[in-house]
């Protein structure tokens, strides 16, 4: 694979694969323990989406000012210092892709056995984790054409079970949750009165922007990208919008077609609204179907993330190995390393903790990211290529509401924030090393 390889379609169903997968087919389940509306629970997909394209439209401004390897890492070592970047780098390396490849393998897993009681999801999940590392290690240009597959089947198969969805749920009751009929069909309740500002609608979104977190998937790999100026801007925000009507469409189906006694702390919420809709047969068929589609999400994360690992390790000294690349261009060390970190946190977290723990971290880098975005331009000028629209309102918006739902984040739960922030200071550490080694 040449230095720029990466066209539009293989950058787009990059992005399309990591934002499409654990968290959208296993949020609903934790969403509903504390929001008993269905209005509300659409609501938080919308607005997710809303933040998430808020903060594509400026990172496509920073990919395409420096569109090079490394994401955030790479971005805020040069707008701050490279020990914020190092930071950034280590959050993502250990917590941005390797934990949430655990938690796709391990919500595959998950899928399958409610498909084959028989199968142990954890080592299900470890192989699959190990099969596509393989893949990627082996050769860049067949992991690029196994990610556009996986991708393509994925986005058709949700499509089905949507359009087919909607059909089925006009002849099903309305669904419950205690004896009490849930109004997601028909919008607006008695649910505004302080409700958007209170801590369960911002944990429920600190959910949805971790099935949302992705949509920056090709900063990660802009060195590697085409006509980076047009390609990083198409695919950043038409992968965001169109990852977001699916979405909130997926999540109406899932709402209406099952009483929600039944998908309280259920990881598998597909394979329970398929068996609703199309009877337990096909439903368990269009479970394992699902589990397949979970492929695509890891081998999304495990062609990306190994990517933001070789550009810092090019800079460490005795862990410069980790940037070696293969014949075909792909970082084979470093795809070996977070595919055995993937597997450690496979074995040493809970799912519900995993998705905490990483989707707090990340916040918190994108919102510096978008912050690093404005002081560019303020010291260096508006940009000669893609501007951001709707600067400065945009990002200042994104910045608030992720700020905002971080706040509430902490004050609910102090014990995963505190990881987050403790693993992300741990990346000064390799700073101060590659600083001390001269490298």
């Amino acid at each position: 694979m040449s230095k720029r390889s990466i066209g539009f379609w293989s950058a787009t169903s990059i992005v399309v694969a990591n934002m499409i997968g654990t968290g959208v087919f296993t949020s609903l389940g934790y969403q509903i323990i504390d929001i008993h509306e269905g209005f509300p629970i659409l609501m938080l997909w919308v607005i997710g989406g809303f933040v998430a394209l808020l903060g594509a439209i400026s990172y496509a401004e920073l990919a395409c000012r420096l569109p090079e390897d490394g994401g955030e890492f790479y971005f805020l070592s040069k707008i701050f210092h490279p020990s914020v970047g190092y930071m950034a780098g280590f959050a993502s390396s250990t917590v941005g892709f390797t934990a949430p490849v655990a938690g796709a393998a391990l919500a595959l897993g998950a899928y399958l056995k409610g498909v084959f009681p028989w199968v142990s999801p954890k080592e299900i999940a470890a192989a699959i984790i190990v099969v596509i590392t393989a893949i990627h290690a082996w050769n860049a240009d067949y992991g690029l054409w196994f990610q556009k597959v996986s991708t393509a089947l994925k986005v058709t198969i949700i499509l089905i079970f949507i359009v087919f969805g909607l059909s089925a749920i006009s002849s099903l009751p309305s669904p419950t949750f205690d004896g009490v009929s849930i109004n997601s069909r028909y919008g607006l309740t008695d649910i505004w009165d302080g409700f958007w500002f209170a801590p369960a609608f911002s944990v429920g979104l600190v959910w949805v922007s971790f099935a949302y977190s992705g949509w920056n998937a090709s900063s990660y790999f802009a060195g590697s990208v085409k006509n980076p100026q047009k390609t990083l801007t198409r695919s950043i925000i038409l992968g965001t919008v169109f990852v977001t009507i699916l979405y909130v469409l997926l999540n109406y189906v899932f709402m209406n077609s099952t009483d929600w006694e039944n998908l309280v702390f259920k990881k598998e919420v597909g394979l329970i609204a398929a068996q609703s809709l199309f009877g337990l047969k096909w439903g368990k068929i269009m479970g394992g179907v699902i589990s397949i589609l979970l492929v695509s999400t890891i081998s999304s994360m495990v062609f990306t993330g190994p990517r933001v690992l070789k550009s810092m390790a090019e800079k460490m000294g005795v862990f410069q190995s980790l940037s070696k690349v293969n014949n075909s261009n792909s970082p084979s060390n470093a795809l070996i390393f977070q595919g055995i970190l993937s597997i450690i946190f496979l074995y040493t977290l809970s799912f519900e903790s995993l998705i905490y723990y990483v989707a707090f971290t990340l916040s918190l880098f994108t919102l510096l990211t978008v912050v690093g975005m404005m002081k560019l331009r303020i010291t260096d000028g508006k940009p000669t290529t893609y501007k951001a629209w709707g600067y400065p309102v945009t990002p200042i918006i994104f910045i608030t509401i992720t700020a905002l739902v971080a706040w509430y984040f902490i004050m609910e739960h102090p014990t995963e924030s505190l990881i987050g922030i403790i693993t992300s200071l741990s990346g000064l550490l390799f700073y101060f090393f590659a600083k001390n080694k001269n490298v």
